[in-house]
Parts: C-alpha cells; structure tokens; sequence
C-alpha cells in the first residue's frame, strides 16, 4: 500500500492521538471534565468525517445490504453524537468509548488514505 501525502498523514495523527487519550482515560478513574473533553474532542472529529460517510452511502442502490448496513451505522453515529452530556461518570465513561469507536471506524473507513470499503 501506497503511504497516504504528509498532508493526509499528518491530519491523521490528531485523530489518533485523541482515540489514544480516550482510550487510556476510560480505563482510569477520569473525572467528568476529562470524559467531557476527551468526548467533545472525538465529537469533533467524528463530524469532520461524517460527511464523507454520507456521500459514499448516497452512491450506493438504495435498499442494498450494503447501504442498509452503512445507513443504519451512520445514524447509531449520529444519534450518539446528538445525545446528552451523561448524568454520571460511569455513564461518561460508556460515552467517551462508544465514541471513541465510532471515531476509529470512520477513521478506518473515511479517514484521510481510507479505502471507503462497507465491511
């Protein structure tokens, strides 16, 4: 596989960093404003490459499995990033790794060098 430019390289790293940080402060006792953070930061993230997920899904037949599949992760997405701040740390700690997935398999999928495969 071909290196992706320095330009997408080097935009690919803040998204890794921030699903490092994430992951390390879900397994630790994070406090509330570090699970905000670390979720807004992923939030962020996320909606940078949502809209290339959606252009992809808007190429595909309508009703396939493989838009049925894309669509129905997309909006899980989308609903998790439109939800409310958590009521308890445990809960914030639920949040900031729900996100934090959702942020690495659009980074995977979507991301900068991503091959934009449905698996």
């Amino acid at each position: 596989m071909v290196d992706p430019p320095p330009a997408l390289a080097s935009a690919r790293s803040p998204i890794e960093a921030t699903l490092a940080e994430a992951a390390t402060l879900v397994g630790l006792r994070a406090s509330e404003g570090e699970l905000a953070e670390a979720a807004g930061a992923l939030r962020e993230h996320i909606e940078a490459m949502l809209p290339t997920a959606e252009e992809h899904a808007a190429t595909l037949w309508r009703g396939s499995p493989e838009w049925y599949q894309l669509r129905s992760t997309l909006d899980a997405i989308q609903s998790e990033i439109a939800s409310a701040p958590p009521p308890t740390a445990l809960s914030g700690h639920v949040r900031v790794e729900l996100l934090r997935r959702s942020c690495a398999w659009l980074l995977e999928h979507y991301g900068p060098g991503a091959t934009q495969e449905v698996r």
